[in-house]
This record gives structure tokens, sequence and C-alpha cells, in this order.
């Protein structure tokens, strides 16, 4: 077996075992799409807004695991020491990114499956393009998973990187329209919303998944997914070094 195989297996079961990992990964995102249908699904203009609320928690999920799946392997590994083990092995920074982002893949697959599930038993209605919506979903869990991976790299400890992660993803979430749709946010909200990461998987996700929007929109999305994760990948790269 590959030493990329074996890490992403080995870094998959202790993410598995982890309830806290368990936990944000599937529960919270769950619980909080169940939530917003029921507190907010027909509140504006008599609107129904089951399918964009599920389409803002799955992007939501996605950012989730992607900055928590970059950075708390990094951390963990500075505190117990593990650095200095992989010193000792025949592992490049590109192996071990590799298989950090391999086990997180795996996590928000099984997540989104879950998310999709809930929102249609919630009502939402898919339309013939849901298929495409995992293209947002992946491009903004590797954007964040980036993210993550800088946030481990700078951060030194276990304790600071979750507070640090915490910090970031849950007012990127609310000002990019993840927690509560852009119509109901204030309007300074809606106006610094488009500049975040989050509000542009929104833009892609609700395009594909539910048809609301416009390719145009779903389009800009998609590209500053790609531009802006490609600029956070190249520095994660960069700067990932044990060795």
């Amino acid at each position: 077996m590959s030493a990329y195989r074996s890490l992403s297996r080995n870094l998959l079961k202790f993410d598995l075992r982890d309830w806290s990992t368990l936990i944000f990964t599937f529960i919270f995102p769950a619980a909080l799409l169940i939530i917003l249908v029921l507190t907010l699904g027909d509140a504006y203009d008599g609107m129904n807004l089951t399918g964009p609320i599920s389409a803002n928690v799955i992007a939501f999920g996605a950012a989730f695991v992607g900055i928590y799946a970059g950075a708390t392997h990094l951390a963990l590994w500075r505190e117990n020491g593990m650095f200095n083990v992989l010193r000792n092995f025949p592992l490049s920074s590109n192996t071990v990114l590799g298989a950090q982002a391999t086990a997180g893949t795996v996590l928000l697959l099984v997540q989104a499956l879950l998310l999709f599930v809930i929102a249609i038993v919630m009502g939402t209605r898919p339309v013939a393009t849901a298929p495409l919506a995992l293209v947002p979903v992946i491009l903004g869990y590797l954007l964040f998973f980036f993210l993550g991976v800088l946030l481990g790299i700078v951060v030194p400890s276990m304790a600071g990187v979750s507070m640090a992660a915490t910090v970031i993803i849950i007012p990127l979430g609310m000002i990019g329209g993840a927690m509560m749709p852009m119509e109901l946010m204030p309007d300074w909200v809606q106006t610094i919303g488009p500049f975040t990461p989050v509000y542009h998987m929104r833009e892609a996700i609700s395009m594909t998944l539910i048809g609301e929007g416009t390719w145009h929109d779903a389009g800009i999305g998609l590209g500053y997914l790609i531009g802006v994760g490609a600029v956070c990948g190249l520095l994660a790269q960069r700067t990932m070094r044990f060795k």
C-alpha cells in the first residue's frame, strides 16, 4: 500500500473516531438545515425558501468540513510530536496534503448526501442539473481546505486552530448568506456578501441544485472558487514544510 493511501486511511479512521468531528460534520449542519427550514421556510413574502436554505446549508457544511480538514490534523501533529515522526519517513509535503484532502473529501461527500436527503424530505425539489452541484461543493471545500492548511501552519496549538477556524467560518457563513437568506439580511451584509467565498458557493449550488439564479452568476461563482482556491492552494503548497 502506498504512503498516500495508508496515510489517507489512517486520517479517515481518526476522524471517524473523533466525536467532535462527527458532531460538527454531520449532526450540526443537519440540525441547522432542519431548524432553518422549519423557522424560515415560508417566512419571506409567502415564498417557499426550503430550496434556497438547503443550498445555503450545503455550502456552509462544505466550507466547515474543508477548513477543519485542512487545519486540525496539522495542529494535532504539532502538539503530539507526529511531525518529528513524519520526518523519518519518505513523505513529501504534497503527499501529506493530498492524504488530508482525501480523508476530508470522504466526509464531505457523506455530509452532502445526508443534507441532500434531508432537503428532499423537507420539501426541496432538485432540478435535472442537481448532480452538477457537486462541482461547486468540491471547489468550495478545496478553497477552505487550503485556507485551513494555512491556518494550521500559522496557529501553534490545537485549541487555537479550533477557535480561529470557528471565528473565521461562522462570520463568513453569516455574511455569505448561509445562515439566513440574503433577502432577510441587513443592507450592509448584502453589500459585502458577494465578496465572500461562501456567497459564491451558494450561487453556484443554488443554480445547479434547484435552478434558482442565473448561469452567469453561477459561472462567476465557479470562477471565484477556482481562482481564490488556486491562490490558497499555491500558498499552502509553498509554506507546508515538516522536514
